[in-house]
């Protein structure tokens, strides 16, 4: 992950239901997301590091960037697990 920078997949569709938000790939398996992961998924263009990424949310919301980290970090992954980021270098 490492100089790495996470792009959001194309083929990923997010669907609002009621305020709910839901990921999926063609609609026969969805997966509900929270907001934060939603947040964090929208601002992957592949631009930016991780490292940047942390230090652009801990100051739009005001904490350590060591603090924020760990949270991204794990989102990230599981973003990753799923398919619904890639990483470039």
């Amino acid at each position: 992950m490492e100089g790495k920078k996470p792009l959001k997949s194309e083929r990923v569709k997010i669907i609002d239901h009621l305020g709910t938000l839901y990921a999926t790939f063609n609609g026969n398996s969805m997966w509900k997301l929270d907001y934060a992961a939603y947040n964090l998924w929208k601002v992957c263009d592949g631009t930016r590091t991780v490292d940047e990424l942390v230090n652009d949310l801990s100051k739009q919301i005001g904490h350590k960037p060591e603090d924020v980290k760990p949270v991204v970090e794990k989102i990230l992954n599981q973003l990753s697990e799923l398919n619904f980021i890639l990483w470039v270098d």
